[in-house]
């Protein structure tokens, strides 16, 4: 368990996750770039400038400071390099800190789960910046993390199973690995009916579309990784979360319109980090679906 290292270790540990996750924020860029515009992650192997094509060279391709030292130029031809490459480097590397950081180190959770937490929260990430750019959430990313949420909660149970505050229904066939995809499934249902409803009732009462089926299926996601309490957490959030954006984005701008990918990525992530002490108010409905059931 990563809390019973020495605390020197720890800093190490934390310090060279954050490494690490600029260096897969750079890769995500790529995704995020690539995948809206209908192009292969594959091809072209090497990353180009998307103003004149030229191949981006290795020692200009350095996480964070690559950035600086190019002064937000391309060395080619001198057009500026979008700030949006070193905010996902860098959210990237403090998402994989902080997880680690929180659950390894604080929680004591097992490095199964850990880095579920991570490839999860780089979907989330993924998402939320298209979404912020092309208003969608590509499926490549909502379909495929359900599919990987599932295979988690078969593969890694305890994910979902066992006697903290945030896991669900412990024992409920007597098959570890069945009750986590039972779990998981669960998880993606409730996600994926909280936000169709609200698509529905909002196009009800406001004839309009008030929630797109892409924010559905990517809340479905988020189920099939953690279950229905972080689904539920996620679902409160994600409204203060947007209105800290919304109010001041239609006072100034007069603008109604705006993605709600990024709240609920940044909502579940927010209920993944803290995920014991905020699921832990629901306890007293668990016990209740639990006397049903």
């Amino acid at each position: 368990m990563a809390g019973e290292l020495a605390p020197i270790v720890q800093i190490v540990l934390t310090a060279w996750l954050f490494a690490l996750g600029c260096a897969v924020g750079s890769f995500l860029n790529v995704v995020i770039y690539r995948l809206p515009r209908g192009l292969t992650i594959l091809e072209p192997r090497r990353s180009f400038c998307p103003r004149c094509g030229h191949a981006i060279r290795w020692h200009d391709n350095v996480p964070l400071l690559s950035f600086l030292f190019l002064g937000r130029r391309c060395r080619d031809c001198a057009g500026p390099i979008s700030w949006r490459y070193p905010a996902v480097e860098g959210l990237t590397g403090l998402l994989f800190a902080l997880i680690f950081y929180r659950q390894a180190v604080a929680s004591g959770t097992d490095v199964g789960q850990t880095v579920i937490m991570i490839l999860a929260a780089s979907l989330l990430l993924v998402a939320a910046a298209v979404d912020v750019e092309w208003f969608i959430i590509p499926d490549e990313i909502s379909l495929f993390g359900l599919l990987g949420g599932l295979l988690a909660g078969l593969l890694i149970p305890s994910l979902h199973v066992g006697a903290a505050s945030y896991h669900t229904w412990e024992k409920l066939t007597g098959l570890a690995h069945l009750d986590g995809l039972i779990a998981s499934a669960v998880g993606a249902v409730s996600g994926g009916l909280l936000l169709w409803m609200v698509r529905v009732v909002g196009r009800l009462l406001f004839r309009r579309e008030a929630m797109g089926l892409g924010d559905a299926k990517l809340m479905a996601m988020i189920g099939a990784f953690f279950g229905w309490k972080v689904v539920l957490v996620t679902f409160f959030l994600s409204p203060f979360l947007g209105v800290l954006y919304g109010v001041p984005r239609l006072v100034l701008k007069g603008e109604h319109l705006m993605p709600y990918g990024p709240f609920l990525s940044l909502g579940a992530v927010l209920a993944l980090l803290f995920r014991t002490e905020l699921c832990s108010f629901l306890e007293p409905l668990e016990y209740l679906v639990g006397l049903l059931a």
